[in-house]
């Protein structure tokens, strides 16, 4: 019985070595994701003037919860102002607070009047959002092994205690 108990310890602490590894993934995942939306909406910008609604349309993709909130609201209060379109949005719950005051920024630079400002609106936005990237993946690359590694380590740990 001991063994039994010793072996799902061992299991339960790699698991959340892994799950810890995972997440960073996917939060590098998501980062990427926007870092592909900012891209498309800075050519609908740039290249075609597309009109905003197109622009977030062009930047949602596949889909992006936040942008295709944002263009739900814009549709139901043409007139908002771009606080009240932007707050509160559905942010990834992965985002840190830079990141997302990072795109609350972007969002609100696209209702700016000209293409020039809408444009470096998103030419920053691409900026820091390249640094938010970096570190990221850096993360990931460092903590990610750290945290698997941890997780067998402590499994093995506790496996050895609970025998």
């Amino acid at each position: 019985m001991n063994g039994l108990l010793a072996l799902a310890a061992a299991g339960g602490c790699a698991a959340v070595g892994m799950g810890a590894s995972r997440r960073l993934g996917k939060r590098c995942a998501l980062l990427t994701g926007w870092d592909g939306a900012l891209l498309r909406m800075e050519g609908a910008v740039t290249h075609s003037g597309a009109g905003l609604i197109d622009v977030l349309k062009q930047g949602s993709g596949e889909g992006n919860a936040v942008l295709d909130e944002l263009i739900l609201r814009m549709g139901k209060s043409p007139a908002a102002s771009p606080e009240a379109l932007t707050d509160s949005l559905p942010w990834d719950e992965l985002l840190s607070p830079d990141e997302r005051e990072t795109l609350s920024v972007c969002l609100r630079g696209l209702f700016t009047p000209t293409l020039t400002q809408q444009a470096q609106a998103l030419a920053a936005a691409r900026d820091q959002w390249a640094v938010h990237l970096r570190r990221c993946r850096e993360k990931r690359e460092q903590d990610g092994k750290l945290y698997v590694s941890l997780g067998w380590l402590g499994g093995a740990a506790a496996f050895i205690l609970l025998c």
